[in-house]
């Protein structure tokens, strides 16, 4: 049981990990575009209002938000702390708290790596309660509230709920679409053999190896999507810039 919970702790440690590198990229492409609209767009705002009534959309859109940042710096903070704090409160809420654990599943790329780290938790500790010969009730009853996911605990307690209904794992694990058909497979075939732990064990080892293939492949995953994002923000900040230039050297030779 402590090799169980040794591999556990590592796959979380691994995951925060891969959810941390994605958010870290975030924030430093806000920062720069914070610099950006703070120091370097004022600079050329003299340059871009030569141009009268003739300056470009983008170009009015990036000034408009540069003179808002510098000028109106208070209520920006004041929203900011705004919104951080309902974020918060929203999260201490039982809907909250669902509900942003739900999206944290569906986020591309660390969303299935997330999802399927939690399966091998559960899956885990499935096997050690059965292998101790807890009942499959008294099991999922215990191993709900330690997901660490109030989605994911919703869904296994519909798995309680089926099998005090008299159904077998495999169809109400079916029915909750949390398992890939590989997995439920595995745990039909443990039903009907009498080796359910062994094969659940299988099951999490199973999602182990997808958590450590997608984790070495995160950064292949993750940078098209930073370079689509950092070439989109490239772009409307070059088009901000240099048409208005591009319009007064025509001007020029005109």
């Amino acid at each position: 049981m402590h090799e169980y919970l040794s591999a556990d702790q590592e796959i979380r440690n691994r995951v925060r990990s891969a959810v941390r590198y994605p958010l870290i990229v975030m924030i430093g492409i806000a920062v720069a575009i914070a610099i950006i609209t703070v120091f370097v767009i004022p600079n050329f705002a003299p340059i871009f209002r030569a141009l009268g009534d003739n300056i470009p959309l983008p170009t009015r859109i990036i000034m408009g938000v540069s003179d808002f940042a510098i000028n109106r710096w208070p209520i920006v903070l004041v929203l900011m702390a705004a919104a951080v704090a309902s974020f918060v409160f929203y999260l201490k809420t039982e809907a909250g708290r669902f509900n942003w654990d739900r999206l944290k599943l569906r986020i591309p790329v660390t969303g299935i790596i997330v999802r399927n780290a939690a399966l091998s938790r559960i899956l885990r500790s499935l096997t050690i309660s059965l292998e101790a010969g807890l009942p499959m009730n008294d099991t999922l009853r215990t191993v709900a509230p330690a997901i660490g996911n109030e989605y994911l605990a919703e869904k296994m307690s519909d798995l309680g709920t089926g099998i005090e209904r008299g159904e077998s794992l495999s169809h109400t694990a079916r029915e909750s679409d949390l398992f890939t058909p590989l997995v439920l497979q595995m745990l039909a075939l443990g039903e009907e053999t009498g080796a359910l732990p062994e094969l659940m064990n299988e099951a999490a080892d199973h999602y182990e190896r997808e958590v450590d293939y997608d984790l070495e492949n995160l950064s292949a995953a993750l940078e098209p999507i930073l370079i689509v994002a950092v070439g989109v923000i490239v772009l409307v900040l070059a088009l901000g810039v240099f048409l208005p230039m591009w319009d007064m050297v025509a001007a020029a030779r005109a």
